[in-house]
């Protein structure tokens, strides 16, 4: 159930709070109070359109946070089949707009609002006040069937979605494989040429690496071969040059100083260590094999690996699998003529298994219809349509789609002898609303969904009327949770808990504020309701005596 609903800075909303209980919950108010806008926030948290201008004016953004309280284990499985596990039996969903963004969590953890809506979609169902216009689209009907039937139908529209799928694929193949003759040669002149681009290549599994290895090996070869050039051709020179002629020098003039043999001594080692550093290089450089043809070759051989990884995959293994599949459609084309026959005959085997998918849909959606008709008739009694006959026309079709080939419609009759015609030509706006309700009690009870929020059902009805609608709104909310925007006294006055919903001036600025009423203030917002416009004795205590008989009547 929906426990907690807590919304800041959203349009005249400055900052509410609204803790929901199980049952029937009624929120009433004067027109324009607000209640629309808490709607609206509900709706905001659980996926809808976000939009700045629903931020109050002055404020920096808007704040909407549900608290969820679920324990039935059919949803708590689906719950952790899509990772999301309550905490403490509690699920949260917030969603914050500010700056033009939007930001939505889920206990905590910022997630999609695709995730957002499916994970919402578990948790409550919504019935907004212009739903029952969907019933004017015959589009739709389909889905509500189905929607009804989803347990026996399920394995109807599994077994139909997987021959259906594969109908698809084979059609897709063949659309691939056929055009006309020019196209597909142009396509085997292409797949050739790929195909030899790949296969000439020669390409290996890893070998990018060991090419890179090497590459790199035979490069610093040749940064160490121009610098031992460069010490080899400085040294000779150093030698031949300036340390020889310094011996010379120092040679010379022993004769006039003994002391200059010293000099001389160290002179010739200078000259002599020089020498065999210079031999050492010039060995060292001719034992170098720098193969510069080589390096060529692999430099060029990188880059064609780098170009056939970006054309056919980001490694040597998915350039080979794009091969393997270039190959598998080039044979295919190529011996197309001479499979024709086959594969056409594969295509009509297809067809005749979504042709027997599709009527066995046809049949288990029958079936449904029949069940649905019988309690659609007797939940529409139940909200004052007194003679009705209400039936569900499901007609097949040539025209396959994922949903099958049917065509759903539903059919009503409302006065005795005339005979049913379609909903969309017959029914009047309180007559769509109320067939919605019906529609929702009856698709709602074929699920887990334990909250259901109900809009201004009461649209367009009066009298006895409303007073059925508010007897099937009870009726709801014995085993569930129903949250009910209402103006009618005939439902408001079955609350189990009553909410009042205001509109007032503080500090000059127009504000919403939500009040839960005690009985008193339950008395006295019915009287309001009953057109009394001012609350005198009578009017409270007629209030009081119509809440006191619709109870009586419940029980």
């Amino acid at each position: 159930m929906l426990e907690n609903i807590h919304v800041k800075n959203l349009a005249l909303i400055r900052e509410c709070e609204l803790d929901l209980k199980e049952n029937l919950n009624i929120l009433s108010g004067e027109t324009g109070a607000g209640k629309s806008i808490l709607l609206g926030s509900v709706n905001l948290a659980l996926g809808s359109r976000a939009d700045a201008d629903l931020i109050r004016n002055g404020a920096d953004y808007a704040y909407v946070e549900l608290v969820f309280k679920e324990e039935d284990p059919v949803i708590l499985k689906k719950l952790s089949e899509m990772e999301v596990e309550p905490e403490e039996g509690r699920i949260i969903i917030s969603r914050k707009i500010s700056g033009g963004k939007s930001t939505g969590r889920i206990n905590g953890e910022t997630v999609t609002l695709t995730r957002l809506k499916e994970v919402s979609a578990l948790l409550i169902d919504i019935h907004g006040q212009h739903e029952h216009q969907s019933l004017l689209n015959e589009e739709n009907h389909r889905k509500v069937l189905d929607d009804y039937g989803r347990e026996t139908l399920k394995s109807a529209r599994d077994e139909y979605l997987s021959v259906y799928h594969a109908y698809r694929q084979k059609k897709e193949e063949i659309r691939k494989m056929g055009g006309d003759d020019e196209e597909r040669k142009r396509r085997i002149d292409f797949l050739a040429y790929e195909l030899a681009e790949i296969e000439e290549s020669h390409v290996k599994p890893g070998e990018e690496e060991r090419v890179t290895a090497e590459y790199r090996k035979l490069t610093s070869a040749r940064e160490i071969e121009a610098g031992l050039s460069e010490i080899s051709e400085t040294l000779s020179e150093e030698v031949s040059g300036g340390i020889s002629a310094c011996v010379r020098a120092a040679s010379g003039l022993v004769q006039f100083d003994p002391a200059m043999k010293e000099v001389l001594s160290q002179l010739l080692e200078i000259e002599s260590l020089l020498q065999d550093a210079e031999r050492d290089a010039k060995d060292r450089l001719e034992d170098m094999e720098s193969d510069e043809e080589k390096l060529q070759n692999l430099e060029e051989r990188l880059e064609l690996l780098n170009r056939l990884k970006k054309k056919y995959g980001g490694s040597e293994e998915a350039i080979l699998k794009t091969a393997d599949r270039l190959q598998h459609e080039y044979d295919e084309l190529v011996t197309f003529d001479e499979n024709k026959e086959k594969i056409l005959a594969e295509l009509s085997e297809e067809k005749h298994k979504l042709i027997r998918a599709a009527k066995a849909l046809t049949a288990a959606r029958a079936e449904a219809a029949k069940k649905f008709d019988a309690v659609m008739t007797d939940a529409l009694k139940d909200l004052n349509f007194l003679d009705v006959r209400f039936e569900t026309a499901v007609r097949e079709s040539n025209r396959y789609t994922s949903d099958g080939a049917d065509e759903v419609a539903f059919m009503i009759s409302t006065n005795p002898g005339e005979p049913v015609r379609p909903l969309t030509k017959v029914a009047s706006g309180g007559e769509l609303s109320r067939i919605m309700l019906a529609i929702r009690t009856l698709t709602a009870g074929a699920d887990s969904i334990h909250t259901l929020i109900f809009d201004e059902i009461d649209t367009g009805i009066s009298g006895k009327t409303a007073k059925a609608v508010a007897d099937k709104m009870n009726e709801i909310a014995r085993d569930r949770q129903v949250i009910c925007i209402s103006h009618l006294p005939q439902i408001v006055a079955m609350a189990d808990h009553h909410f009042l919903i205001e509109k007032h001036v503080e500090d000059g600025e127009t504000v919403t504020s939500i009040t839960e009423l005690d009985e008193q203030g339950s008395v006295e917002e019915v009287a309001r309701l009953l057109g009394a416009g001012v609350l005198t004795d009578t009017a409270v205590e007629n209030a009081r005596e119509m809440k006191k008989i619709l109870k009586k009547q419940e029980k």
